[in-house]
């Protein structure tokens, strides 16, 4: 490539198109991720239930604010069956940066007769 085709305005008008498509489509990519968040967030915040998931193997509690009686009663019952605490993780409504606000807590049980 020469330098007349390097500098031409033509060659600068399509090369400015292609980033500006590729940063719409990358906009609208963050956008359908950030609703999508935004919706898993509003069903927890709405979810009343304590017992997420639980299989032979795995169970998964969910516990937030004003409803600590329930999830140390369901707690109970999870370790009482065999299951072991693996993991705890907290939940955040929004993920931007130094905002912090955490709306609760995941909490992953694996059962004993799966721990090698």
């Amino acid at each position: 490539m020469g330098l007349k085709e390097r500098f031409s305005k033509k060659d600068k008008v399509g090369k400015t198109d292609t980033v500006k498509n590729e940063l719409h489509k990358e906009y609208d990519e963050d956008k359908k991720q950030v609703l999508g968040h935004a919706k898993r967030i509003k069903q927890l915040w709405r979810s009343k239930e304590i017992l997420q998931l639980k299989t032979d193997a795995i169970a998964v509690l969910w516990k937030k604010k004003g409803y600590e009686v329930q999830f140390f009663e369901e707690f109970d019952k999870i370790t009482k069956e065999g299951y072991q605490m693996v993991l705890m993780e907290g939940v955040k409504a929004l993920d931007a940066g130094p905002i912090d606000i955490k709306i609760g807590s995941y909490y992953y049980f694996q059962h004993k007769s799966c721990i090698r």
